[in-house]
């Protein structure tokens, strides 16, 4: 009964078998070309993307580049020849990963830093806008509304126009006007009082932190990961993936599960640097 059983389970040939690392390869491949004709088509489908898709869809091409190529490559030579060099190929590959972890955790950083500045002054350019609302509490009817109505344009025109148009390294200029206007209406008139005066004063003051703190948003942006150090952290990364396939170890699949590890660590963190 047992060989009878046995005999119905489907058998895989061997030709077989030797042909999945050459599908995963290719998709590996094709969905590397896709991501990038998206990327120079439309960058905001990768930015407005959640991050658990982003990050599931980045291990499949990395799991399938690098279980894949190395089942490629060590069907094409005898396990003795990666074997032998397992003892200097584990010096080459510890400088190697020391020099790629510390060019990964030294960009972490600064972009860690970057996207936590952007968010503090986020929170001061707001805090500047509602303090110039009330502070315009003093000034004269005419004066008042149009600061306060300045600062709900300057608002509405960041969440709409400029906040999105960030995404792609531009800015919105027809706020510089908008911030000039209310600080036209704050100056335009002779203070009769003592409570105009000091009403003047603060208004000028958290319109004066608004243009600043914006400016320096603008240039925060501007200063992320540029395409060539992405560039280097690929090219790093799949080099480091790739020297997993020039060890050998007696059982493939533990093999394999080092090989995936690594792989994932690196687009792991890879993914991380895009979110930020």
């Amino acid at each position: 009964m047992i060989r009878q059983i046995a005999l119905r389970r489907p058998r895989v040939s061997l030709p077989q078998m030797k042909q999945w690392p050459g599908y995963a390869l290719t998709y590996a491949a094709c969905c590397c070309a896709s991501a990038f004709a998206v990327w120079a088509c439309s960058p905001n489908v990768f930015i407005a993307a959640p991050a658990l898709v982003l990050l599931a869809a980045a291990f499949s091409v990395a799991l399938a580049f690098g279980c894949g190529g190395q089942e490629w490559v060590h069907n094409r030579f005898s396990g003795q020849d990666f074997v032998q060099h397992n003892e200097v190929g584990g010096f080459i590959i510890a400088v190697a990963g020391t020099l790629y972890a510390v060019l990964l955790g030294f960009l972490t950083v600064v972009a860690w830093q970057h996207f936590a500045d952007a968010r503090q002054l986020v929170a001061l350019e707001s805090a500047a806008a509602t303090d110039a609302w009330h502070a315009a509490i003093g000034l004269p009817y005419g004066a008042r509304s149009r600061v306060r109505r300045d600062a709900l344009d300057y608002a509405n025109r960041m969440v709409s126009n400029e906040w999105p148009a960030m995404r792609a390294g531009r800015f919105d200029s027809h706020a510089d006007y908008i911030v000039m206007d209310a600080i036209t209406a704050a100056g335009a008139f002779k203070p009769a009082n003592l409570m105009q005066s000091n009403s003047q004063n603060a208004t000028f003051q958290q319109l004066s932190v608004l243009h600043d703190v914006r400016m320096r948003r603008l240039a925060e942006n501007a200063s992320g990961i540029s395409w060539f150090e992405w560039l280097v952290l690929l090219l790093s990364a799949t080099c480091i993936t790739a020297f997993c396939w020039l060890f050998g170890l007696s059982n493939t699949r533990v093999h394999l599960m080092m090989t995936a590890v690594v792989a994932i660590l690196s687009t792991s963190v890879l993914v991380l640097l895009f979110e930020l």
